[in-house]
């Protein structure tokens, strides 16, 4: 990169010799003794008027040359922070320029890695491949056995669903066969017991009839009337003893209906 160079500004400062001349002239001027000849009292007002303009003149070149100094102060500090601005330009280019060459070399290098994990990650998917192949070839009869299993599973599974449909059904129709025979043993207990107070009015109507025939062995006066009660109380006890061989029939045919049922 090219320095770049500023144009320099000339000095303004007065020379010594200058400044020397300018003090010399005011002390010659201030020692001679003023006379009072014709020429000079007519030249006395253009004097002061030329010794004002030179004070002034001296002024404005003793402020132009503070200001002129003050410039060039500026001027090489300004020059100063533009080589100090170049300088760290040019370090940061060199920065730069090795941190490109780092980059570069580093940008090879992971080249050169990925270069080796793409080879290495095609020969990974060669042996996968390879392995793939071979445990398919080699599973394909375990494969074949375990759905042939999983199909006689499936069967089995739908026979046991179907052997426990007809369970539930044979369970319902004794569940229900249960509840006709509790209902016909009921029924058969109340035949019991009807049959049972049957008897025992037969009883009762038996020794009544031993009683009458005692008694009408004893009066002849009331055979008549003890001959009718007996007629009375015989088809009495022929109607009971019919009532009583039903009943006895019908206790005979729901005993066997249960054990029908059974058997069927």
């Amino acid at each position: 990169m090219s320095k770049r160079i500023e144009p320099e500004l000339p000095s303004i400062m007065p020379d010594l010799d200058q400044v020397k001349d300018f003090k010399q002239s005011q002390t010659s001027s201030s020692k001679t003794p003023p006379t009072f000849d014709k020429n000079t009292a007519v030249h006395t007002a253009p004097a002061k008027s030329s010794g004002i303009a030179l004070w002034l003149g001296i002024t404005s070149i003793l402020g132009l040359a503070a200001g002129g100094y003050m410039l060039h102060q500026q001027n090489l500090a300004m020059q100063a922070k533009l080589f100090a601005s170049e300088q760290r330009i040019i370090e940061l280019e060199n920065a730069l320029s090795a941190t490109g060459e780092e980059m570069g070399e580093s940008a090879g290098a992971i080249r050169a890695k990925l270069n080796a994990i793409t080879e290495r990650t095609d020969e990974l998917w060669t042996q996968m491949d390879k392995l793939w192949a071979s445990a398919w070839r080699r599973n394909q009869s375990e494969i074949k056995k375990l759905r042939n299993q999983t199909a006689a599973l499936e069967n089995t599974q739908k026979q046991q669903t179907k052997t426990q449909a007809n369970s539930s059904s044979t369970l319902k129709s004794l569940s229900d066969n249960q509840a006709d025979m509790t209902l016909k043993l009921s029924l058969l207990q109340e035949q019991v017991d009807t049959a049972q107070s049957i008897k025992t009015q037969l009883t009762a109507m038996s020794t009544d009839l031993d009683k009458l025939k005692s008694q009408a062995q004893g009066r002849d006066s009331k055979q008549l009337e003890i001959g009718s009660s007996i007629a009375q109380l015989e088809m009495t006890q022929s109607a009971l003893v019919e009532q009583l061989e039903r009943l006895e029939s019908q206790l005979t045919s729901l005993a066997s209906a249960p054990v029908q049922e059974k058997l069927n």
